[in-house]
């Protein structure tokens, strides 16, 4: 083989990588998609019993993810945004870019996590949720995330009459 051939032979199996790269791509697009827009239906079905105007209210609106790496302008995470509002307090269910692997985590905001701690769920294979509290360079707390740990998580945001 010469190295005009060998030039062709290299270029073929670039060509055939990205290409393989680009679909595995989109197929982990389509179920990170897919699995936030599940949870999120499902957040809203669990809190649909208690929704009262100006107490709690949860609304869906599209988002596009983005980060450090990969910039709003040429993002092609496209997904939605989860908020609730309760007793006036806002929380927010980001989406962040998807991970290697196709790892689908969100930002929780509007909790606190001691100072400077952050809170996120985290999608696992097995197809549930995991809730994760980070504070700082320990490990961080995991729990199960489900209709009552959400509940309790959102139970904190509500003033306590102090009397």
């Amino acid at each position: 083989m010469n190295d005009v051939q060998q030039l062709g032979e290299m270029l073929r199996h670039y060509a055939e990588s990205e290409a393989h790269k680009k679909q595995l791509f989109e197929t982990q697009s389509q179920v990170w998609a897919t699995r936030i827009t599940e949870l999120f239906a499902q957040i809203q079905q669990w809190l649909a019993p208690v929704q009262a105007p100006h107490l709690l209210e949860v609304s869906r609106e599209v988002y596009v993810a983005f980060g450090p790496g990969t910039p709003v302008e040429t993002s092609t995470f496209k997904t939605e945004k989860l908020s609730i509002v309760i007793a006036g307090k806002p929380v927010e269910f980001v989406p962040d870019v998807m991970g290697s692997g196709g790892q689908i985590s969100l930002a929780v905001m509007g909790l606190t996590a001691a100072r400077y701690g952050s809170i996120s769920l985290v999608g696992l294979p097995s197809g549930d949720w995991q809730w994760r509290k980070t504070n700082g360079l320990k490990d961080p707390d995991t729990f199960v995330f489900d209709a009552n740990f959400l509940a309790l998580q959102l139970q904190s945001l509500i003033p306590r009459d102090r009397s």
